[in-house]
């Protein structure tokens, strides 16, 4: 685990050089990255096998939750975010974000108070999980965070708290503008859709409903949910479709439809907007809520583009892009959070763009 942990410092530190010249703030570490971050490096546990009790919990629960049973004043942290195993497992992983380092350490006071509590719900009947209690921690930071660590390994916890402020952050964003990024516009095509009358598209736009139709009545059904919609598309996106490796190559020139749907749908290629927009058609004419996001890669040096679906009132990031030739279980941007977006290097409009943070939608932070 230290080696792994040294690993993180190392690339952390390499990616913050690279944005050394960046000349706008990025954001800071979020609660729910920080605390992803503990569980994932620190612990060694996979956050989606674990109740995130600020995403699963009404706001009300979760107020009366830390105050009653951390016993917090109310009112006195800004954000919170907790991971938890439940049942007769003690593992227990919080994030509370307070107004400053002199309230961060009285809140870790307090939660030490509530590891005592815990030790003895478990003393007697449950001696392994007492133990892993009794070793457990609460820290504080000077960022103004305090955190509880309830689990096997503490100290490791520990480490990956103190790395987590600059392994979470938020890269600077400043759009590239070395490619066009401009988004195909499919409103004639959907209307078409809608209406069933394509007679007034152009030949290209009806090459792309006739072949974007052909894929839904292949992967889709009247009685999936959106959810299965989604996958299934994304699914058949990522394996029927490849990066035009031409858009890397100086001395080739790259097919200009490869930045649109035509040229995912007829060559079976595209870049990273054409995933993106492609997607967005597919989720557009599948009923599912979908914006794309024009946003940047490698600390804003690269331009690039991915999608959002909102499922149930929640947000989910999806980039087929990154995913492209992969299968299910080996996606790592499908219906993952912002901050997983954020950790595995994407930069965006922070401010502008909804944030995601659900966990119950796919894999990742």
């Amino acid at each position: 685990m230290k080696k792994f942990l040294a690993v993180c410092l190392a690339a952390v530190m390499m990616v913050c050089a690279c944005a050394a010249g960046a000349q706008e703030a990025g954001m800071p570490a979020t609660v729910g990255g920080i605390a992803w971050f503990i569980v994932q490096a620190g612990c060694s546990r996979d956050p989606a096998a674990l109740e995130r009790v600020d995403e699963t919990r009404d706001a009300g629960t979760v107020a009366g939750y830390i105050t009653e049973v951390y016993g917090l004043e109310p009112g006195s942290w800004t954000d919170a975010a907790i991971y938890r195993a439940g049942g007769v497992e003690a593992f227990e992983i919080a994030v509370l974000r307070m107004s400053d380092e002199k309230a961060a350490k009285k809140a870790a006071g307090t939660l030490e108070d509530y590891i005592e509590a815990r030790e003895a719900d478990f003393a007697g009947y449950e001696p392994e999980q007492a133990d892993i209690v009794h070793r457990s921690k609460a820290v504080w930071s000077a960022n103004g965070d305090a955190a509880l660590l309830i689990c096997e390994e503490p100290e490791e916890a520990e480490d990956a708290f103190a790395y987590s402020y600059e392994a979470m952050a938020r890269k600077p964003f400043l759009a590239p503008g070395k490619d066009d990024m401009t988004l195909y516009d499919t409103s004639a095509i959907l209307a078409a859709w809608e209406s069933g009358d394509a007679a007034g598209l152009t030949e290209k736009d009806a090459a792309i409903l006739d072949m974007a139709g052909e894929v839904l009545d292949e992967v889709t059904t009247p009685d999936m949910t959106e959810y299965e919609r989604e996958k299934a598309l994304y699914g058949w996106l990522t394996a029927n479709a490849v990066y035009d490796q031409d858009h890397y190559d100086k001395l080739a020139e790259m097919d200009p439809d490869s930045s649109g749907p035509y040229g995912l749908l007829k060559n079976g290629k595209g870049i990273c907007v054409g995933f993106a927009t492609t997607f967005q058609l597919f989720m557009d004419m599948a009923g599912v809520e979908c914006i794309t996001v024009v946003g940047a890669s490698r600390s804003s040096t690269a331009d690039h583009a991915w999608n959002m679906v909102r499922l149930d009132g929640k947000w989910y990031c999806a980039d087929p892009t990154w995913d492209e030739s992969d299968e299910e279980p080996d996606w790592k941007y499908f219906n993952v959070t912002s901050d997983w977006m954020a950790y595995t290097d994407h930069q965006w409009d922070y401010e502008n763009v909804p944030e995601a943070t659900a966990v119950d939608g796919g894999a990742g932070a």
